[in-house]
């Protein structure tokens, strides 16, 4: 396995700022905002409770009833708490997701539609499956292409696993796309859908008016082969926290039955002092969370402004998560003001970090059709936001 490329990336500007360097990261996908306070302090009440001794594995009764609750009220699946596991972030959702499903030495297929977050295919492949990657590009807005993901799909595939808003791309597929997918994916059985949701609300009509999210697993017709990932992360601004969930409500549970069965084997439990948090973010955190919502939005229309004014590179507005994720094909065999000659997203995302401390992910870890793509994380200020591409407008600016 590869080390994950972006964390990679915060590695290296890291120990650039420890150094006193003035790099400006566009590199990890992490809100630079504070947990909401209330959230903080339902912790803090847990931990004066007691509540500090190991817990039931998927999480207490309370905190599987309001992911529960959230799930049948926000995103219209028939969820019962008994569908639900609380697991140390989405990323363990999803490795246990594969860990579960997969089987070593059995053929299992995964398709991934690609530009895909770096994570996809080393979880699909370390647990013995085969990804099969379906690309799509900048000049389709990032759009899924239903009928080349049917035409993908064989005796051997196990299950797609989609992810709308989408890391790397900052979109949301369109309402038509995602009825058009579940039509073709109600046409093939043995398919299991898992759709991964941590970005469900972060979406920006700001930027496209008609933006919606789509839940497969509200589809009657996928209901019982769709298992549903999200977390905490991203919308409630909890990324230390590691929280993330699986529901799972098929075939009467066997799924969450067999997962939670894997879970007690590796982790256990969540934090006991952590479920009240979840409870109150879930239950009273909408207000917290459209107001960061709001500023993203105004983040994401801000940095498609600066990136559409780079020469050489095309950008697709991005309508949700918190990413950009423009395409330096025109900068290839060009060299820096350095002297360092650009052949690939990889060492024009090396050139930059050494040469103007911006530090932004290459492409190449998001697949192979992401090999001329640099993904930008605007989960920052204005201020960096402004600065750090100005930087990246000027290093475009003197390749020659």
């Amino acid at each position: 396995m590869k080390e994950s490329a972006t964390l990679a990336v915060a590695a290296k500007a890291a120990a650039l700022k420890a150094a006193g360097k003035p790099v400006i990261g566009f590199g990890v996908g992490e809100p630079d905002f504070d947990t909401p306070a209330p959230i903080r302090e339902a912790a803090k009440r847990a931990l004066d409770a007691g509540m500090t001794r190991y817990a039931p594995t998927p999480g207490d009764k309370a905190v599987r009833e309001a992911v529960a609750r959230k799930l049948q009220v926000e995103n219209g699946i028939a969820c019962k708490p008994e569908h639900v596991t609380l697991t140390a972030g989405a990323k363990h959702a999803i490795a246990m997701c594969m860990q579960t499903l997969l089987q070593f030495g059995a053929g299992d297929e995964v398709i991934l539609p690609t530009p895909a977050w770096v994570s996809y295919k080393p979880l699909i492949e370390l647990y013995g499956g085969r990804c099969v990657e379906v690309p799509s590009t900048v000049e389709l807005g990032f759009r899924l292409d239903v009928a080349a993901i049917e035409r993908a799909i064989t005796p051997h595939t196990r299950a797609i696993i989609l992810n709308s808003p989408s890391n790397p791309c900052g979109v949301v597929q369109p309402q038509q796309v995602m009825r058009e997918l579940c039509d073709m994916l109600a046409r093939h059985a043995h398919v299991t859908i898992v759709s991964d949701e941590i970005y469900e609300k972060l979406i920006y009509p700001e930027v496209q008016p008609d933006v919606v999210h789509v839940s497969p697993g509200a589809d009657p017709r996928l209901a019982g082969r769709t298992i549903t990932v999200n977390g905490m992360s991203k919308a409630f601004a909890m990324t230390g926290w590691r929280v993330g969930y699986i529901a799972a409500p098929g075939d009467e549970g066997r799924f969450a039955k067999e997962v939670i069965k894997l879970q007690g084997q590796l982790t256990n439990s969540i934090p006991t002092f952590i479920m009240p948090a979840v409870v109150e973010a879930l239950t009273n955190g909408a207000a917290s969370v459209e107001q960061m919502r709001k500023a993203f939005a105004a983040r994401a229309q801000l940095t498609h402004r600066l990136l559409a004014a780079v020469p050489r590179l095309r950008n697709t507005p991005s309508s949700g998560a918190f990413y950009a994720f423009p395409c330096v094909r025109e900068c290839m065999g060009l060299r820096t003001s350095a002297g360092r000659v650009i052949d690939s997203a990889q060492t024009f995302a090396e050139a930059l970090l050494e040469e103007s401390l911006v530090a932004l992910v290459p492409g190449e870890d998001f697949g192979d059709c992401a090999r001329s793509n640099i993904r930008v994380s605007f989960a920052c200020s204005e201020q960096q936001i402004t600065e750090g591409l100005g930087r990246l407008k000027a290093f475009v600016e003197a390749l020659r």
